[in-house]
């Protein structure tokens, strides 16, 4: 049986991808053989290989696109990798109804440097390293390949403001704010920015919050109102919103506690 046939037949079982030793003893084939063939699909579309050993069968209707779509493609390599990771960023903000700043690249934190192949055809993985994320919350979501680890939209709040280079700085923060607004708690953003040592950031979103047109006005005010009773009951140092840019010189928000060395404007 050519290489061709044997995908057609795993994938009647619904197997999505084959590693290099199952094919060697399904087809008896020599590590030579069995690499030049796979190498042959690979030229052709058919196959994708996102880590070391691991070939992922691109269907005819993704060939065009040179990949499965990347929230299929993640849970198959993490789970050939046996990494702990979650869906993050602008990527997993699409998850939470996020969706005016959809990222060029899907955006995943993980617990292990990855640094496998990320670029296939259309579809570019952002693999960023995160120590821990065992205990970080996160949900699962249904896709073909099986589950995908999607961030809540308060680790995906917190996380914006600590990767501000992934997140296309502040106005675009402040865009997927204003529609994660609608999914945002803030009870669980709170307990979650105190058991991450994150509460600076409270003082950030805060501020951002008051400052620009929301979709969800009323659910808005509540998120306002907790994060400012928390700023005032616990009275933070001054910070500025902008941490990449010079606190010298700048007016201060006395409300948030914010040294105003940026402007927010919402791309909304």
């Amino acid at each position: 049986m050519n290489l061709s046939s044997y995908i057609k037949e795993i994938r009647k079982n619904g197997q999505r991808y084959f590693v290099l030793e199952q094919l060697m003893a399904d087809q008896g084939l020599s590590k030579n053989a069995a690499l030049n063939a796979i190498s042959r699909l690979r030229g052709q579309g058919e196959l994708i290989s996102p880590a070391r050993g691991l070939y992922v069968i691109v269907p005819p209707e993704h060939q065009p696109h040179g990949s499965i779509p990347p929230q299929e493609l993640v849970p198959l390599i993490m789970q050939y990798l046996d990494v702990n990771y979650y869906v993050a960023l602008l990527s997993a903000g699409l998850f939470h109804g996020a969706t005016h700043q959809k990222p060029a690249r899907f955006q995943v934190i993980s617990d292990k440097r990855i640094k496998h192949p990320s670029t296939f055809g259309d579809v570019e993985i952002d693999y960023i390293y995160k120590k821990s994320v065992l205990e970080l919350p996160t949900q699962d979501i249904t896709v073909a390949t099986g589950y995908l680890v999607v961030a809540t939209p308060e680790l995906v709040a917190l996380d914006l403001l600590k990767y501000p280079d992934h997140a296309g700085g502040l106005n675009h923060i402040a865009t997927v704010f204003s529609e994660l607004i609608e999914t945002l708690d803030p009870v669980k953003l709170i307990d979650l920015a105190k058991d991450t040592r994150a509460e600076c950031q409270l003082q950030r979103i805060g501020y951002i919050l008051d400052h620009i047109d929301v979709m969800d006005e009323e659910n808005a005010e509540i998120i306002i109102n907790a994060l400012a009773l928390h700023v005032q009951e616990n009275k933070p140092n001054y910070l500025p919103l902008a941490s990449e840019i010079s606190k010298i010189g700048y007016p201060r928000c006395k409300k948030w506690k914010i040294i105003e060395n940026a402007e927010i404007e919402s791309d909304l």
